[in-house]
């Protein structure tokens, strides 16, 4: 992957990824970017900062703790039941 930084007065860092899309999918996608009238990459970039924008910030939390725990204290059963019973979990 190729990262592309920016300097301080401009905007935050931005990752470059080449991916492979479908016909359909590139030609489908070209349609509603065209119809929203503006270029395919602009849609797809936006498209894609709203999807992480919606996306349930407990449910990355939930995914966070269990694959990547670095840094916390594994807590006793009773320590655990009560975290999980305060926040719902």
């Amino acid at each position: 992957m190729e990262a592309t930084v920016r300097n301080a007065n401009s905007k935050p860092a931005l990752h470059r990824k080449v991916i492979d899309i479908k016909s359909d999918t590139f030609r489908g996608l070209s349609v509603i970017a065209a119809s929203r009238g503006t270029n395919l990459k602009r849609f797809i970039e936006s498209s894609l900062d709203e999807l992480v924008e919606s996306y349930d910030d407990a449910a990355v939390y939930r995914y966070l703790q269990q694959t990547d725990p670095d840094g916390m204290e594994m807590l006793s059963d009773e320590e655990q039941e009560a975290f999980e019973k305060k926040y719902g979990l």
